[in-house]
């Protein structure tokens, strides 16, 4: 059986991904980055992006990310090996394939991180109040093995529309502590339901795996590296 390494610490990610290949393939290999500053930096770059972050520019800021987080990802199993730690799965299996995911929001030309405090996730989710906003998620999917190796890129949006929220409202989601570790200050699988009207688009997108798009891509990996094939035996079709 092939691994799936997936460069992601979220519970949310690793279930999702459990929905496509066996749970017991599926390994863990969180990598950290300073996400705001991969932005900034990004921003920096294109300037042209900040006369209006349009839909194209910021799937490819999504995309960019799970790349980056993707070479982290790449550059720290080759660390590992130098260093003698444990076998990684590429040597036990003669094959891997490992999956990166990034989610940002916008709203209007602002890209909302992940709150760095309580006033912080306050400020987010008041200018979140009664308007719409965009989730993106970047996907990267690495396959190697047996001398070769190769990358597939794509990004998925969903358009959400939030209520309209109440000071009091806002200040029991905060409690919640919910908000702390997402982009955006909200998780739409858990409390942050009731905050939100609706959506258009991949719910599994704003969750932070659009199953889908990355159903896609690995279903294009398959085709360019057969020996992945095997992973697949879930998936009837």
């Amino acid at each position: 059986m092939v691994p799936f390494i997936l460069g992601s610490a979220s519970p949310r990610r690793r279930e999702l991904l459990a929905r496509l290949v066996p749970a017991e393939a599926i390994e863990v290999n969180p990598v950290d980055l300073d996400e705001a500053t991969l932005i900034e930096g990004w921003l920096s770059q294109h300037p042209g992006s900040r006369l209006g972050l349009s839909s194209i520019w910021a799937a490819r800021i999504a995309r960019d990310l799970a790349e980056a987080k993707m070479a982290a990802l790449v550059s720290s199993r080759a660390k590992n090996r130098a260093d003698g730690q444990p076998m990684d799965p590429l040597d036990r299996s003669g094959a891997a394939v490992l999956v990166t995911a990034d989610t940002i929001v916008v709203l209007g030309d602002q890209i909302l991180g992940k709150p760095a405090d309580q006033a912080d996730a306050r400020r987010m989710l008041q200018n979140l109040s009664g308007r719409e906003h965009t989730v993106l998620t970047g996907l990267c999917v690495r396959v190697e093995g047996y001398g070769a190796a190769q990358q597939f890129l794509a990004a998925e949006q969903t358009q959400v529309a939030f209520a309209e929220l109440t000071p009091a409202q806002i200040d029991w989601y905060i409690q919640t502590g919910e908000p702390f570790d997402k982009a955006g200050a909200y998780g739409i699988q858990g409390y942050g339901s009731v905050l939100v009207k609706f959506i258009h688009g991949c719910y599994y997108n704003v969750v932070g795996l659009p199953i889908h798009r990355l159903l896609v891509l690995l279903d294009q990996a398959r085709t360019a590296l057969p020996f992945v094939s095997e992973s697949f035996h879930l998936l009837p079709w």
